[in-house]
């Protein structure tokens, strides 16, 4: 996760227990991308400039920001972060981490408003913590597709086409995430 968020401190939640963790990241243009498996563990974030997406892929999150406590788990998979200092502990460490700057998001978020022809937008929103889920209908299919995606970015990485694909993958990433937390965009008929 280093790469994509400036983590301050990571241990074990158990004293003497076995740890073992693996991740592996990767740049997408502004977007940051990692995906992690292993034991449970505790890390802190410090102050930054990106927002952050918390993806359940079995594991369970409990997050501290500002006096407040968010989660994600299975049933609940997406945890949306502000560029705020946090503490985090992971259960079952079993999961993705999306970064991205919020004025990308905000700017992709626009976009999208203009080709529905959305009156209006609270772009507030990625401000502030917002737990996804549970997601059913629209949301649980754009959340298949963003799985499916970074699932695809892991094949594409190890090919010679990768650069060439970089910004419409960014792109595509960006709106997927914009439509999580902007449902109005990505309504039925949309």
């Amino acid at each position: 996760m280093a790469p994509c968020l400036p983590v301050r401190e990571a241990y074990p939640l158990a004293d003497g227990q076995d740890y073992a963790h693996k991740t592996a990241s990767l740049r997408l243009g502004g977007v940051g991308v990692s995906v992690g498996l292993g034991s449970s563990f505790f890390f802190e974030v410090d102050n930054h400039e990106v927002v952050t997406l918390l993806l359940s892929s079995g594991g369970r999150a409990r997050v501290e920001l500002d006096g407040a406590v968010y989660g994600n788990s299975p049933q609940q998979p997406g945890l949306f972060l502000p560029g705020e200092a946090y503490r985090c502990e992971l259960a079952d460490a079993n999961g993705l981490v999306v970064t991205a700057r919020p004025e990308r998001l905000a700017a992709m978020a626009l976009v999208m408003a203009e080709e529905v022809d959305a009156p209006t937008l609270d772009l507030a929103v990625l401000q502030q913590p917002l737990e996804l889920g549970p997601l059913c209908g629209r949301s649980a299919h754009l959340l298949d597709l963003l799985r499916r995606t970074l699932s695809l970015l892991d094949g594409l990485q190890a090919t010679a086409r990768w650069p060439s694909q970089s910004q419409g993958l960014e792109d595509l990433l960006c709106r997927l995430i914009a439509g999580l937390l902007f449902p109005s965009l990505v309504g039925p008929g949309r």
